[in-house]
């Protein structure tokens, strides 16, 4: 079988439904299948009466819209073979592309994209098709979409058999995204294809009454294979978002029930509850984090986390979601685990653009998260000796365009193609991917580091958009971090109130907040594998600047150059921020002369040592006579006293109401006689397990708060090791360290609502575990 019998069979099967939907001009339009089919056949009508032949290489240069998709299936009624372009490409790429390929007719989404072939036409092209707009200057050589579909009505009846397409035919070239070299092209198969169609739906059933929203690009071969061949051929409705920026308001206006998506959408929504959370009470704060992250969360704890934060991601997405497919790069487990809790399932597959692409997914209702599934039916896995991926099976390319010799060294002489990536293939056959090839960072030291792990884990901070690990050949790890933003302007206000992202970064405190982040983010990695060092960007990658594939995987190799000398700055103990200390000597951080590193001259950890002193002997002095009067905000002795006594309080609390469950413990158990009672006793213990739970919050508040002065008692130190014999120095710094106290006496009289709270809830429990001794026989 091949695409357009597949197609076919649909229109004839689900004819009256509606198969592609999108939005003009602010309305929903529609086609049923036998529209769809009706306009494929008449445009492969006008397309042959425009000299288009069997084998003839057509470029589709265009966003998602109805027109890509009957363009698609009428080249290929012809025997044409498909060369899709990514829209937002420069126009460099672009003509790579064409001549690459030896494509002589484009059909090119606006006059934008028209502007982009200028360098190849009419050197190249011999004929350009617009699908929206008129062109500019238009001629035999550009013709406008709907006229060209009208010269194909008169000749429909002299279109060839398509069921005579053999299914070993070329139909397409796929240009690789080229993250680490130069895109090559890939050609498929209509058996390739349509092999991966059935073997993709077998693990992941598509229903006729499915409605699927399409935003990634159709450029890519898996959206293309997802949405337009298998949805199409399931009797699905594939729905058109408008724009990248439009897929909120058009997940709630259509209510998709599956969402095919890339990893960054996922993490997108998963940051902004981090933000959303962390800009909640204390109290809330600490209850949602623990039941987000808490696979075993029941009860009241779900209850209130599904109304606060689950129940508003459904929303978000539609209401209607029953999946979502996951492809184009790793899924953290984390993120995955999140949508599962929040009654999402996460499909997530694994597959590249030389496999058609699925080469495993999760299957329907077994889905792993840390794992992309199992093999397809049909595929054979097996893992080389240095852990590489080998897949072989009817999904596998013809080849690379023009390219015999890499096509060799890709896919061995009895059909293995070799992946490039690292992966483990469980007992049960799930399959779980640790890295490209490529991309292991082999360390000065001979140790390997996968960086996606690692990057992945950093990245799930809400306050950071983009990592990338280095530290091939060198001694240690370092990395290149894009901060978040948008979310931190949540903390601008608190770090000076800058907005401008340069500016914003250069602040200490935003620094030592992101290095925290990324400590906090990699410490369950071995030491070797983390960043010891940190560079800053104050720019975010994107497309245009040809950072990011068109499915927003970062290319290490353009950043690689792009930010070479930030690197070799960081490397060379110039600029950046401490992570960790380097496991290598002093020498290998740059010769031992370390601006970074805290070596101060012995007068001015004399003067350090003094101002210590001299705040510690006045809080002595007033807590011995009464004499000396000190501002509360410097009284460390004062402050250090009050600590020690909340948590002697808290202790005492404590103590107190394990004694007071204990003898309600021992009640239970008295006679058989006494079993209304005890219905009784577990409804007032749910009450005093409530206050109890409440008070524990409290001292956990308390704790937090102490962990809090500590933090700030350290910046204090770290001020005072700052301050220098220049007065400005010196002014700024003591600045600095009275407003820190300042901070510190706000903690002191939070401390005390705090206490205040605990004596209230002390008092609930007693009077609920009085009411129940009352009630006990």
């Amino acid at each position: 079988m091949n695409l357009v019998e597949m197609l076919y069979n649909a229109s004839v099967e689900f004819g009256s439904k509606e198969s592609l939907r999108y939005k003009r001009t602010g309305r929903y339009h529609s086609l049923t299948y036998s529209e769809l089919w009706q306009s494929i056949q008449q445009f492969a009508s006008a397309l042959q009466t425009h000299g288009v032949r069997t084998d003839d290489k057509v470029a589709l240069f265009a966003t998602n819209c109805p027109e890509w998709v009957i363009c698609d299936y009428a080249i290929q009624w012809l025997g044409g073979v498909v060369v899709p372009i990514y829209p937002t490409i420069p126009a460099p790429q672009v003509e790579f592309i064409l001549k690459n390929a030896d494509v002589k007719v484009a059909i090119v989404g606006d006059q934008s994209s028209l502007n982009k072939l200028i360098g190849v036409w009419p050197e190249v092209l011999r004929k350009v098709i617009l699908i929206h707009g008129t062109p500019q200057n238009p001629g035999p050589e550009i013709l406008a979409y709907d006229d060209v579909m009208q010269d194909g009505k008169q000749t429909v009846a002299l279109l060839p058999d398509f069921h005579a397409i053999p299914e070993t035919k070329m139909c397409t070239i796929v240009h690789t995204s080229g993250t680490s070299g130069t895109p090559k092209g890939v050609m498929l198969s209509h058996q390739n294809l349509v092999s991966n169609v059935k073997g993709s739906l077998s693990l992941l059933p598509v229903q006729r009454t499915d409605i699927s929203l399409s935003y990634l690009p159709l450029s890519h071969i898996f959206e293309r294979t997802v949405e337009e061949y298998a949805m199409l051929s399931s009797g699905a409705t594939v729905v058109f978002a408008e724009d990248i920026e439009s897929i909120q308001q058009n997940l709630m206006e259509t209510k998709p029930t599956i969402l095919v998506t890339v990893p960054r959408l996922l993490e997108k929504v998963y940051s902004g509850v981090q933000v959303k959370i962390n800009q909640a009470p204390r109290p809330i704060r600490a209850l949602l984090r623990k039941g987000i992250h808490d696979s075993k969360s029941l009860g009241l704890t779900y209850r209130l986390v599904d109304l606060l934060v689950y129940k508003k991601v459904r929303e978000g997405l539609g209401g209607q979601i029953r999946a979502i497919v996951s492809g184009g790069a790793g899924l953290g487990k984390e993120i995955a685990e999140f949508y599962m809790r929040a009654g999402i399932p996460i499909y997530e597959g694994y597959g590249m653009t030389e496999a058609a692409p699925v080469i495993t997914a999760n299957p329907f209702g077994a889905s792993r998260p840390g794992t992309v599934g199992l093999p397809i039916p049909g595929l054979e896995l097996k893992t080389a000796e240095d852990g590489e991926l080998w897949v072989r099976g009817p999904n596998v390319m013809l080849g690379y365009y023009g390219c015999p010799q890499e096509t060799a060294e890709t896919v061995t002489e009895d059909g293995w193609l070799k992946t490039g990536d690292i992966a483990v293939v469980n007992p049960d056959g799930y399959v779980r991917i640790v890295d490209r090839k490529k991309n292991i960072l082999v360390l000065a030291t001979g140790k390997n580091v996968a960086p996606w792990p690692i990057e992945n884990n950093i990245a799930l901070s809400p306050y950071i958009a983009e990592a990338v690990l280095i530290g091939d050949g060198r001694q240690y790890v370092t990395c290149l971090i894009v901060p978040d933003f948008a979310a931190l302007t949540s903390l601008v206000q608190s770090f000076g109130g800058e907005s401008d992202p340069a500016v914003l970064i250069s602040h200490l405190q935003v620094q030592m907040f992101l290095a925290n982040e990324i400590a906090r983010a990699v410490a369950l990695f071995a030491p070797f594998e983390q960043p010891k060092r940190a560079v800053l960007v104050p720019v975010k990658f994107t497309l245009e600047a040809g950072e990011l594939t068109p499915t927003l995987k970062v290319r290490n190799m353009v950043i690689l150059q792009k930010y070479g000398h930030l690197i070799e700055d960081m490397y060379n103990g110039k600029a950046y921020i401490p992570i960790f200390a380097p496991e290598e000597s002093a020498s290998a951080a740059g010769g031992g002369n370390d601006p970074h590193a805290l070596k101060l001259p012995r007068w001015k950890k004399r003067v350090l040592a003094s101002v210590l002193v001299m705040l510690l002997a006045a809080g002595g002095i007033e807590a011995a006579t009464g004499n000396v009067r000190i501002p509360k905000n410097l009284n460390l002795i004062a402050m250090i006293r009050t600590i020690h006594s909340n948590n002697d309080k808290i202790n005492t609390v404590n103590s107190k109401i394990v004694g007071n469950m204990q003898q309600i413990s021992d009640l239970s158990g008295i006679t058989s006689n006494i079993g209304q009672q005890l219905h009784t006793l577990n409804q007032g213990v749910a009450g005093n397990d409530q206050s109890l739970s409440d008070l524990n919050n409290l001292s956990q508040q308390e704790v937090a708060l102490s962990t809090s002065f500590v933090s700030l008692a350290n910046s204090l130190h770290t001020n005072l090791l700052k301050i220098s014999n220049s007065s400005n120095a010196q002014s700024q710094s003591v600045s600095t360290m009275l407003s820190q106290m300042n901070q510190l006496s706000a903690s002191a009289a939070h401390m005390t609502q705090v206490n205040q709270s605990i004596a209230g809830k002390l008092s609930t429990a007693t009077q609920e575990t009085g009411t129940i001794a009352r009630e006990m026989p």
